[in-house]
């Protein structure tokens, strides 16, 4: 029983890891789009730069104002 336990908690780790190296960083999480979206609804969120998502991470998770503008502005750039 303690081997097959064991077993499948290395494999539940294991997955996990593969699937957080296999995500690229230059896409916006569906979540962190989702709010993106809300702000700026006509906004294309596809073949965004790393920097970019980083950017507009900062901007939905910070204490910034105006975060529908500051996204536009990266959006531009």
């Amino acid at each position: 029983m303690n081997r097959i336990l064991t077993a499948a908690a290395l494999i539940a780790i294991s997955a996990g890891s593969a699937l957080a190296m296999s995500t690229p960083s230059d896409v916006l999480p569906s979540t962190s789009k989702s709010v993106a979206q809300s702000l700026v609804p006509n906004a294309d969120f596809d073949n965004l730069t790393a920097a970019q998502v980083n950017a507009i991470e900062a901007i939905l998770y910070g204490d910034n104002e105006n975060r529908g503008g500051q996204i536009r502005a990266i959006l531009q750039n």
